[in-house]
């Protein structure tokens, strides 16, 4: 017989079914086999010598995260971070599963970048590694990538990554044709004629620090332009990484008129506001950026009514010496991977959400988005799982972070929730001490 390995003790956490209970998990051969409150110590009588036991003292067992938004510098720039640490950082924060953002160089826009970034991941990636595809070429925004071919290697949606597409007609192009094979775009909403050499929120602080910032009304037209171009096409559409409260409104609104669109949040939105750049704090400098509180709040409100889809890390390692400079300089962008899960967990500890409100939007949320079976915990999924404690205070450093660029906000943040066990296909690919 095969052995099987008995998840016992457990606080079982599954936003796609809502359960919350306590029980265990039995998985054979990568693939849950049973899970529920009937699972106990007396099974480990069923078996001895052949079951891998294992007790989990109470902590909590969850599907593990999907996150949609990781960039890597590989290809072209490895030193930033390459697909195997990125890897090693998903592991420590739970994430078994991330999409990979074609802003590489050579940029993920053909059928050759599609397959190079599958058989490098499965070589050295200790987690599921899915490469987004470009949605056009180069990223420049000027002429429609081969979707149905990159569809078919395995992309796993199509994007243009940071750079907005400016060009209606480009955009409603790509609708056209993704909808004719069901595929998804993400979209990241910017207009970027008032966002150029931005550093921050626009707004009275700002003014205050001498700083351009980036006017909320950007984000507001590319939505509706977005939003209108999906439902005159029927694609569907995922608005990547909404920063405000009347985006989030808008998608709302949208879906009420049979508009096929989803949504996601970056984490670092739901935890910061537009006040923790503080005195000019390049790490904190993002792409959205931190919006101002009562956007912070609408955003949480979002996640609380279920209809923001996924949370994000929106992982996007630099190197110091493209951070360490004067805020207007610095490069975008922070490393997110190891910090996600405890963003939402620390939400949680301040009973600003449940913790089934806060899982699902980087379990079973994003699984569906994208058609997979993992992110949930039933019988016949795939055994991607988490086991953390909730409640684990802990002081975010960031040179104990397992990303090859350190470019954290967290850094020197107190945050809830400690990951303890990954678990990819029934294997364990990190443990706590």
């Amino acid at each position: 017989m095969t052995a099987r390995t008995v998840i016992h003790n457990a606080r079982l956490i599954d936003p796609a079914s809502g359960r919350d209970e306590i029980g265990g998990l039995i998985h054979v051969a990568g693939v849950i086999t049973d899970v529920g409150p009937h699972i106990g110590p007396d099974l480990r009588k069923a078996a001895p010598g052949r079951d891998t036991i294992i007790d989990a003292k109470g902590k909590t067992l969850a599907p593990g995260l999907i996150d949609l938004r990781v960039k890597t510098g590989e290809p072209g720039a490895e030193s930033k971070e390459t697909l195997e640490t990125a890897s090693q950082a998903a592991a420590a924060g739970g994430v078994t599963t991330f999409v990979v953002m074609p802003d590489t160089d050579p940029v993920i826009d053909s059928v050759a970048l599609v397959d190079f970034i599958k058989r490098r991941a499965a070589g050295v990636a200790k987690v599921k590694v899915l490469p987004a595809g470009g949605l056009t070429l180069g990223l420049e925004g000027k002429r429609m990538s081969e979707l149905g071919l990159i569809g078919e290697a395995g992309a796993a949606f199509f994007t243009n990554g940071d750079q907005a597409v400016e060009d209606a007609g480009v955009m409603r192009r790509a609708m056209q044709y993704a909808s004719g094979f069901d595929a998804l775009i993400a979209s990241r909403p910017d207009t970027h004629s008032l966002t150029r050499n931005t550093v921050m929120n626009a707004g009275a602080f700002a003014a205050r620090l001498g700083l351009r910032g980036a006017p909320p009304e950007a984000e507001w037209i590319a939505v509706e332009r977005d939003l209108t171009l999906a439902e005159t096409t029927g694609a569907r559409l995922l608005v990547d990484c909404i920063s405000t409260g009347r985006s989030l409104r808008s998608v709302e609104q949208a879906r009420a008129f049979g508009v096929r669109a989803a949504c996601s949040v970056a984490a670092y939105s739901l935890f910061f506001n537009e006040l923790d750049v503080g005195d000019y704090l390049t790490y904190c400098k993002v792409f959205p950026p931190f919006r101002g509180e009562a956007d912070r709040r609408a955003l949480i409100e979002g996640l609380k009514r279920g209809v923001i889809d996924a949370v994000v890390s929106a992982h996007d390692p630099q190197p110091p010496e493209d951070k360490r400079l004067p805020i207007s300089d610095a490069t975008y962008g922070a490393v997110g991977l190891e910090t996600l899960l405890p963003v939402l967990l620390s939400l949680v500890a301040r009973d600003e959400l449940s913790l089934l409100a806060a899982l699902k939007p980087v379990t079973s949320g994003p699984a569906d988005l994208l058609g997979l079976p993992q992110g949930r915990l039933a019988e016949g999924a795939p055994a991607d799982l988490v086991l953390f404690d909730p409640t684990a205070p802990w002081l975010c450093d960031r040179d104990d972070l397992h990303s090859r660029s350190k470019n954290s906000p967290f850094d020197g943040r107190r945050l809830e929730g400690r990951v303890l066990r990954t678990f990819v296909d029934g294997v364990t690919v990190f443990e706590r001490g």
